[in-house]
Formats: C-alpha cells, sequence, structure tokens
C-alpha cells in the first residue's frame, strides 16, 4: 500500500515492492505549492477515471497504477473500500493523485493543504 510523508518541501509518496514492480513507477515527492485542492473521500472508486496502464487492477479489490484520459493521467493506489484522499496538482506529470490512506494521515494532509 502506498504511503504519505509529509516534509518540509512536499508531500512524499512512497510505494510498496510490488506497486513500484507493477506500476513501472518510482518513488515520487509533489513539492505543496503544486497542490491546488485536497478532498477526503470515503469511497474512491466512484473517482477513478479513463484506462488503467501500466499497473494492476481488479474492480473494487486494488488499482495502482496510471489511469489516462482525454484531459491528462492520473495516479491512483486505491485497495479495497478504504477512505483516501484525492489531491488536484498543477505543473505535474499526473493531473491527480487518488489514494487510499487512514484517516489521520489524510486529516494531516489536509491541514497542511489547506493551512486550518
Amino acid at each position: 500500500m502506498a504511503s504519505l510523508e509529509l516534509r518540509p518541501d512536499g508531500l512524499a509518496v512512497h510505494l510498496g515492492r510490488w506497486e513500484r514492480f507493477g506500476t513501472f513507477q518510482r518513488d515520487f515527492t509533489v513539492p505543496w505549492d503544486h497542490i491546488e485542492k485536497v478532498e477526503a473521500v470515503a469511497d474512491l472508486w466512484p473517482h477513478l477515471q479513463g484506462w488503467r496502464a501500466p499497473g494492476i487492477g481488479i474492480p473494487h479489490v486494488i488499482v495502482v497504477g496510471r489511469m489516462r484520459y482525454r484531459e491528462g493521467k492520473d495516479f491512483c493506489a486505491v485497495h479495497h473500500s478504504q477512505p483516501g484522499l484525492i489531491l488536484e496538482l498543477r505543473d505535474e506529470p499526473y493531473r491527480r493523485l487518488v489514494l487510499s490512506v487512514p484517516p489521520e494521515v489524510a486529516h494531516a494532509v489536509y491541514e497542511r493543504v489547506t493551512g486550518g
């Protein structure tokens, strides 16, 4: 499962071994000023859009990888029915990050991005 680290320079996304293998993606960091909007969501599945390539996907079980669509691409790491975050980005390779994270992590990221 992807994990998030709040750093002074940005939000670091750390992927597990199998996530890196299945998505051909290394860990990456998004600068704080590149995050335009953050939304905590109880069910991430309705928010997925596009076609997964590359990545791993079993509907309502796991989706890890890039979701491509006309307007751009998202990086997704969604597991089962876990709650998570949708982060809208600018000036990054991904338009959005859609990530399953524990509620306390979602709250910490939300507080950091919104400033309150």
